[in-house]
C-alpha cells in the first residue's frame, strides 16, 4: 500500500489488515455520514503537535543537567545562610 501524503510504500501486518467491505470505497463519504479526512490532512493537522512535542524534548534534554544543579545550589546557599545566621550567636557565646 502507498502513502497518500508521502508516497512512501507500506507494508501493513496482517493482523491489522481487514476485509474489504462491498459497496464502500476507501476515502469516499457516504450519504449522511459527513466529511471524512483523508490520511494526508490527518498528518497535515497533527505536524505541528509533534514538532511542539519534539521541541519540547529537545529542550529538556538540553536543560535537564540543570535542574539537579540548581538544587544542590540551593541546598548549599540554605546551608551557608543557617551557618551565617549562626555565627553571630557562636561569636557572642564566646565573649
Amino acid at each position: 500500500m502507498a502513502c497518500t501524503y508521502c508516497g512512501v510504500n507500506l507494508t501493513i501486518p496482517t493482523a491489522m489488515r481487514r476485509e474489504a467491505v462491498p459497496g464502500k470505497m476507501p476515502g469516499k463519504t457516504q450519504a449522511g455520514s459527513g466529511p471524512k479526512m483523508e490520511a494526508s490532512e490527518i498528518l497535515r493537522t497533527a505536524q505541528p503537535i509533534a514538532i511542539r512535542a519534539w521541541n519540547l524534548y529537545a529542550l529538556w534534554t538540553r536543560i535537564r543537567w540543570l535542574i539537579p544543579t540548581c538544587l544542590t545550589i540551593l541546598v548549599i546557599g540554605i546551608i551557608f545562610c543557617a551557618l551565617a545566621g549562626l555565627l553571630p550567636i557562636l561569636l557572642n557565646s564566646l565573649r
